[in-house]
């Protein structure tokens, strides 16, 4: 079904579903953290790897992260992409765990030579909740 304009008719719901991946007016920034890239908005939980040095980057930490993390910063009417960072942009996250995930099991086997190998592994992750995003002041 659509509209006069052309637009497809979907219910309430369907659009709010469609509207959470842009929460906070749709201002999202790409952040550079532990050698990996998140695409973020306000109050998205990031899942990293371990973060360290742990003074810094402590349980209830509030930290802002600089230039040096920020890789493009956006919304519906502007988008500031960095070459390679923002300069002036700031993000401001807060530490809210650091714990470990469950274990993955690696298991090797060599057939018909009854050499079996089982090892788990966990990861030390950190979580960080995203508290606000600032654009770069203008030029």
């Amino acid at each position: 079904m659509y509209d006069n304009r052309g637009f497809p008719i979907i219910c309430k719901t369907l659009e709010k579903a469609y509207k959470a991946g842009a929460p906070a007016g749709g201002i999202f920034a790409i952040l550079k953290m532990g050698g990996t890239q998140h695409k973020v908005c306000i109050d998205d939980v990031i899942i990293s790897d371990k973060l360290k040095p742990i003074s810094i980057w402590s349980v209830g930490a509030e930290i802002e992260l600089d230039e040096k993390n920020v890789l493009l910063v956006g919304s519906p009417d502007k988008t500031c992409v960095g070459l390679p960072f923002v300069n002036g942009a700031k993000v401001k996250v807060r530490v809210e765990e650091i714990t470990r995930e469950p274990t993955v099991l690696v298991f090797k086997k060599r057939r018909r030579k009854n050499s079996r190998r089982k090892n788990g592994h966990r990861r030390e992750i950190t979580m960080i909740r995203v508290i606000s995003i600032d654009f770069p002041e203008s030029e």
